[in-house]
């Protein structure tokens, strides 16, 4: 592992190296900034998830359990490459803001032509993917049009949201992102309104349509105020080389969050897949207030970061209490009123009920482990971060082929624990081990973004 330094056109000024507290007041869990930060922020993540949810119970209830199935195949794909589709655009946007705050038109500039460009990319090799693993099963405009909405539409959203929160613009922020899957949910309505049942074509398309009318004005309106800014496609390209270390990290992510669910409709049944699928959509459903506490806190951890991870440390930490507060209880909540799970999604979804409650102690795993995983990032110890993502995406893969075609969605739920549970231990462990190494006192400028 080698370290190079950040990318910026130019030296940061002596008003970009302060520390920036007041923005991030009372980011280790205290203070009323924080607070007053995570109330407008959830307003925004709670309508996107609720959107979200409501779009994948419709959809279930909607379409034949098979259809669903390899619907559920799809969108896990693309779940996975999706990281790569802005080249880590998001983060970059937060890091480089952190660094250099008075150029947050090139950062966002950048970031929307990253996304466009690696997004199209991504796109094409979804689509020859799917080709590859479903075959006759599902048609090409399907794939193309469920991985361009999500590839390219949704990162270009990504990107203009991540300008608007780390210029403290949070409900802005929030509510972008719900914006396009408000919109989404109101046309899955209007498909289930019509005659037959939902069809991966209709919603395919669908999906696509809205996505572009959707995004064209956000991204407009992001770059209000940033006219006359000069691109600069050599240092977006350079910028691309520490932008993929987030986004392996992120790719490896979604690979222990999402694998499953594409090897359980391939090595187990179309039906086992929409079982699980809809079981983990409830965990992610029931996530959304911690989730809201980290994209709060995200940006906090990079200017906590600036002065090494012994900073980073003591933000995560400061953080660990709420997180258990609400995921352990939450936790059990779930498995109590798993009997639900066909009351909402359908009477075919009766195995779900063991399903949620043997994956409702994702919760507390994942409280545990993204907030070890940001602060790495935070100090500028991406590398770290994503080896360890790396190595348990890639356990998981090997226990899922071992698991899924003999248990089928149960043995993908214990590869699911194990993983996370893993990943917690040595995230933390990392960062452990970083802040036995750091030298108190060492400058900002001497901590370059760490590269695999």
């Amino acid at each position: 592992m080698t370290a190079v330094p950040g990318d910026v056109d130019r030296p940061a000024t002596e008003q970009d190296r302060q520390p920036q507290r007041s923005r991030w007041r009372g980011r280790s869990g205290g203070g009323d900034g924080f607070l007053h930060k995570f109330g407008k922020f959830f307003t925004g993540n709670l309508l996107r998830t609720l959107a979200q949810g409501a779009l994948y119970v419709l959809l279930a209830r909607e379409m034949a359990i098979d259809t669903y199935g390899l619907f559920v195949g799809v969108t896990a794909l693309v779940a996975v490459v999706s990281p790569f589709a802005s080249a880590g655009a998001p983060s970059l946007i937060v890091q480089n803001y952190a660094d250099s705050p008075s150029d947050w038109p090139r950062h966002l500039c950048r970031g929307l032509f990253l996304s466009t460009v690696f997004g199209s990319a991504a796109t094409v090799l979804v689509t020859a993917a799917g080709l590859a693993i479903w075959g006759a099963h599902v048609g090409l405009v399907d794939l193309l049009c469920l991985a361009f909405a999500d590839l390219v539409a949704w990162r270009l959203i990504e990107a203009v949201a991540a300008s608007f929160h780390v210029r403290g613009r949070i409900m802005l922020a929030a509510l972008i992102p719900a914006l396009l899957h408000v919109c989404r949910l109101a046309g899955a309505v209007a498909l289930a309104l019509s005659a037959g049942p939902v069809t991966l074509r209709g919603w395919a398309t669908t999906s696509v349509v809205i996505s572009i009318v959707v995004c064209l004005p956000v991204v407009l309106g992001g770059l209000r105020g940033a006219a006359g800014q000069a691109l600069g496609v050599r240092g977006s390209l350079r910028q691309a080389r520490t932008g993929m270390l987030f986004a392996v990290g992120l790719s490896a992510q979604s690979v222990y969050n999402d694998s499953d669910k594409v090897m359980l409709s391939r090595l187990g049944t179309p039906e086992s897949a929409a079982i699980y699928a809809a079981a983990y959509r409830v965990v992610d459903l029931a996530y959304t207030p911690a989730r809201t506490m980290g994209s709060v806190a995200y940006p906090g951890f990079f200017e906590a970061g600036r002065n090494g991870p012994r900073e980073a440390l003591r933000m995560a930490r400061g953080l660990v209490p709420r997180f258990l507060a609400f995921s352990v209880p939450v936790s059990l909540l779930l498995v109590a009123f798993a009997w639900m799970m066909p009351l909402v999604f359908g009477d075919d979804f009766e195995a779900a009920i063991p399903a949620l409650q043997g994956l409702s102690a994702l919760l507390v795993l994942k409280s545990l482990h993204y907030l070890a995983a940001d602060a790495l990032s935070g100090a500028r110890m991406q590398g770290r971060r994503t080896i360890c993502q790396i190595g348990i995406g890639v356990l998981n893969a090997l226990l899922n082929l071992w698991l899924i075609p003999a248990y089928g969605w149960q043995g993908a739920i214990v590869s699911s624990l194990a993983c996370d549970a893993l990943l917690a231990v040595l995230l933390w462990g990392c960062l452990a081990a970083a802040v036995r190494r750091d030298r108190a006192g060492t400058p900002p400028s001497a901590r370059p973004m760490e590269r695999v």
